[in-house]
């Protein structure tokens, strides 16, 4: 297989129509042409499908019980403005047609739909919505460039560490091989799966993200794999697994480590040979997402541990990207103290103070265990507080001093990650609900830290 020749993404097509016979009918026809089809007899079904979908065309009939095509119209369009929209028409909605195109339609086809019509259409919405996507993507990297790449793609930071990271993303985006993020907690992997996939030549195609850490382990199969009705108890309908409903766009692996054993060699099995099934079926189903895994731990002594497979590990790591922790530029911390200051500010109305020279002085003097994640929760604290810590000198803003003899990194580490949960669950009252999404990890990481470190919840919910 040559993994080097760019992925063509396949044109996705959602088609709307209450006849569900010419709805089957469509769906064959593209399907036979080497589309990609999204079929729905309702069209509110249909509209809600836009949000987090990137379609190449959209074939809709323009009389429907639930909604008229000339609604859906408007309502596709302000969600996507460049959405390539074509109305399916009888004899007597020539007029309508025309109006609709008029507010932006691409086309009208007039029933009886003729194949050769519907697919010499497609090809030329299809290629100006390409054409308009790579505008946008283009207009994304000028942007970039011209913010003198101290911003990418959500990712902040002018840092040679930073700049270098940015380079990496470009190049693996190219790429069909999967991706191993590696980084502590807070430092954006999440982001850099995101450019990747928002660079590479699956853009327009979906992108799935699944967190390992915030499913129960005995979900974790049907989540991937999907299953029939019947698999297993509870399985009373069909489910599509994110293996198939990732498509051939991105699919993004969190808290890789989290995975129990027993299923990294099902996945093993999946990576190497490109296919899968869902639980309960003997039917193979080809793979054809982009896999992107990451990890806030050390891959090679979880290996060493026994809690993570070797081969499994050399199958992900093909492409490796490292994050360097926020401790390893701080130069960035202004950066991103202004860009955290406005997007708050963005949002709200009336002024909200900068922080001060010397705030950010003292915000670069801490080692931020919590990385990113913990110092936009903090600026986001001042913000809302609307300046009021700057004027106690910023104490109260900052991760607590830590009297540290000479310890083991590893020790240090743990020694800073107990304060930061403890000063969070602090903050919220022993409320752990509120906490781990303040730290923007999952219920069950969290646990695992407060039995980690013996925290005791009582003592901050007797304190609130």
């Amino acid at each position: 297989m040559n993994t080097d020749q760019e992925t063509v993404p396949v044109p996705e097509i959602l088609v709307v129509d209450d006849d569900l016979y010419l709805l089957a009918a469509i769906k064959q026809t593209l399907v036979l042409n080497g589309y990609a089809v999204r079929t729905f007899g309702n069209p509110l079904e249909a509209l809600a499908s836009v949000d987090g979908h990137t379609y190449s065309a959209v074939l809709a009939d323009i009389r429907m019980p639930e909604m008229n095509g000339m609604v859906l119209l408007e309502r596709m369009l302000a969600k996507d403005c460049d959405l390539p929209v074509i109305l399916i028409t009888g004899h007597g909605d020539i007029s309508m047609a025309v109006e609709a195109v008029k507010k932006g339609a691409y086309n009208f086809l007039q029933k009886p739909v003729d194949e050769e019509m519907i697919l010499a259409t497609l090809a030329r919405a299809i290629e100006r919505r390409q054409l308009v996507l790579e505008n946008r993507r283009l207009e994304r990297q000028l942007i970039a460039t011209r913010q003198g790449r101290s911003r990418f793609y959500g990712l902040v930071g002018s840092h040679p560490s930073m700049l270098s990271l940015y380079n990496l993303i470009e190049a693996v985006a190219k790429e069909n091989d999967p991706v191993l993020i590696v980084g502590e907690t807070g430092t954006g992997k999440e982001l850099v799966a995101r450019a990747v996939h928002d660079i590479g030549p699956r853009h327009a195609l979906p992108y799935v993200a699944v967190n390992m850490g915030a499913i129960p382990s005995e979900m974790i199969e049907s989540e991937l794999f999907g299953h029939e009705k019947g698999a297993f108890t509870g399985a009373i309908q069909r489910k599509v697994g994110t293996f198939e409903y990732a498509g051939e766009g991105t699919l993004f692996l969190d808290e890789i480590c989290s995975m129990p054993t027993q299923l990294q060699s099902k996945l093993l099995r999946v990576l190497e040979d490109r296919t899968f099934c869902r639980l309960g079926s003997n039917t193979v189903i080809p793979l054809k997402a982009r896999i992107i895994a990451a990890t806030n731990r050390d891959l090679r002594a979880e290996i060493d541990k026994g809690a993570f497979r070797q081969d499994l590990y050399f199958r992900l790591n093909v492409l490796p990207v490292h994050l360097p922790p926020l401790r390893e530029r701080k130069e960035d911390i202004p950066l991103l103290v202004d860009y955290f200051w406005k997007e708050y500010c963005d949002g709200q109305p009336g002024e909200v103070r900068p922080c001060s020279p010397e705030l950010i002085r003292e915000l670069m003097a801490q080692d931020w265990p919590g990385n990113i994640r913990e110092l936009r929760n903090v600026v986001r604290r001042y913000c809302v507080l609307g300046g009021r810590d700057q004027e106690q000198g910023g104490q109260s803003l900052a991760v607590p001093d830590v009297e540290t003899p000479c310890l083991p990194w590893k020790d240090y580490m743990d020694q800073q990650e107990q304060l930061y949960v403890e000063q969070v669950l602090r903050q919220v009252g022993g409320q752990v609900s509120l906490a781990h999404q303040l730290m923007g990890i999952s219920r069950k990481s969290l646990y695992d830290k407060i039995n980690k470190y013996g925290i005791a919840l009582h003592r901050f919910r007797e304190k609130s």
